[in-house]
């Protein structure tokens, strides 16, 4: 009966339970999702603590169980080659002596011997190759024996000899001699003032005589004039303009050429090649307007120095001389010979840029003394100490 009534009782509060429509609250919804949450990783936390647990222990325990092994000592090349030298037949002949016993009378018998156990030979070290080879003789083949201090030499010859360079290698490799370094350049230039000059007739009988001879009529054909061809015409000349005057104005020289650079140390090069040179001057005279053309070629020798550079950049300096030949020249419709050749010396310094790769850009201003002239007049006869300013491109082979 009590069963029947507790059934009755459950089915009745069971029934009034779902009987009952209430919307469920939100606030209790909420707290129950946190506690669920909470619970969740609670339970992730401690599963992953029981699972770093044995990798820790392990890495905490491993140090103390693996031992240390000492390294082993470095044997000097000395020993190494003392113990080579040693033979194995050496350690076997060297058998114990014989142990002599007294009995109780104090007579002496030598006791009997226990052979043994044979000796252990050591084995030879390996002999390490000399790739380099020891200069120094052995010391079986010197008289003498080395002392302690020889010793001590020769190990330290011989572990300089074995060790190793920076580049691994037991010798170090030959250095190739540097063959001397070569440039090739274009350079342009040209003189930095006009000069003008006044010659008169009476105190330049070649030029009265090249004036007179453009006035009257042409040289003789073929022949070129000179000092010497033109005298008969002199005296006609001074007769005829007694005050005659040749008024000179003279162009900027120009020059163009190649040189050829070899550098004779890190700072030190040497400079020659071939120039053309172009002096043009116009004379005016009783005989009219006249052009004057004469053109050089001219071998320079030129020494410099570099003074500094940074990055690209680089200052130097020297000295040089050239020597020149007139090959034309020419005062109107006349044709003259200057057979002497025009030396002169020279003092320079410069700049040069680095354009990129073996190419270098080079501004070089140059003062130069003549000591020698021209029958013409030129811009070298009055003045011979001349500014010019060269530039010009170097490449290096």
């Amino acid at each position: 009966m009590n069963q029947g009534f507790n059934r009755d009782w459950t089915d009745a509060v069971r029934e009034k339970a779902f009987s009952v429509e209430t919307a469920p609250s939100m606030v209790s919804w909420e707290a129950v999702g946190r506690r669920v949450r909470r619970a969740a990783a609670l339970r992730r936390s401690t599963l992953a603590a029981v699972a770093a647990l044995p990798v820790l222990a392990l890495l905490l325990w491993a140090p103390w169980k693996t031992p240390s092994v000492p390294a082993a000592p470095a044997v000097p090349v000395s020993t190494v080659a003392q113990v080579t030298q040693t033979a194995p037949q050496d350690l076997a002949t060297q058998a114990p002596a014989p142990v002599i016993l007294s009995d109780s009378e104090g007579s002496t018998a030598p006791a009997p011997v226990i052979p043994g156990p044979p000796p252990v030979i050591p084995d030879p070290p390996p002999v390490i190759p000399d790739l380099i080879g020891d200069l120094t003789p052995s010391p079986s083949a010197s008289p003498n024996p080395p002392s302690s201090e020889d010793k001590k030499t020769n190990s330290a010859e011989s572990s300089s000899k074995t060790a190793p360079n920076e580049a691994g290698s037991l010798r170090e490799a030959p250095r190739k001699a540097e063959r001397p370094r070569m440039a090739v350049g274009l350079l342009a230039g040209a003189g930095t003032f006009r000069r003008t000059a006044d010659i008169a007739w009476q105190s330049a009988p070649y030029i009265a005589a090249l004036t007179y001879l453009n006035a009257t009529g042409p040289a003789a054909p073929g022949v070129k004039s000179n000092a010497s061809n033109t005298l008969p015409y002199v005296m006609t000349a001074n007769a005829l303009y007694p005050d005659a005057v040749s008024h000179y104005t003279h162009d900027l020289p120009l020059t163009v050429g190649l040189s050829v650079r070899m550098e004779l140390a890190p700072r030190i090069g040497l400079e020659s090649g071939l120039e053309y040179t172009y002096l043009h001057s116009v004379q005016e005279s009783v005989a009219g307007r006249l052009d004057q053309r004469l053109h050089f070629i001219g071998i320079p020798l030129r020494a410099d120095i570099r003074v500094w550079s940074c990055g690209g950049f680089g200052f130097y300096a020297g000295l040089g001389f050239k020597m020149e030949k007139c090959v034309s020249a020419t005062l109107g419709r006349i044709s003259c010979e200057e057979p002497r050749l025009q030396w002169s010396a020279e003092a320079f310094g410069g700049i040069q840029y680095r354009l990129g790769g073996h190419v270098h850009l080079y501004f070089q201003p140059e003062l130069s003394y003549y000591f020698t002239r021209t029958d013409l007049v030129t811009c070298r006869t009055e003045h011979p100490l001349g500014l010019t300013l060269h530039a010009g491109l170097r490449f290096d082979l």
